[in-house]
């Protein structure tokens, strides 16, 4: 399974910056998919955490 990871930094502090895996979002069975859909969910998140920026965002293997 493949999970999308997005790297985020505070709007007040932009060299503060942290991983965050959006809990949302259930894994992708593989990286097209997850890089297909990316964008989209980094907008969502966004959205819903005024106070961060998404720097980027990426796709890989899932951690257990």
């Amino acid at each position: 399974m493949i999970e999308l990871l997005f790297v985020v930094c505070l709007v007040s502090s932009p060299d503060r910056c942290t991983i965050e895996r959006p809990s949302f979002q259930e894994p992708f069975s593989n990286v097209m998919t997850c890089s297909r859909n990316g964008m989209f969910r980094a907008a969502e998140w966004a959205e819903q955490h005024p106070k961060y920026t998404v720097r980027r965002w990426k796709c890989e293997p899932r951690q257990v």
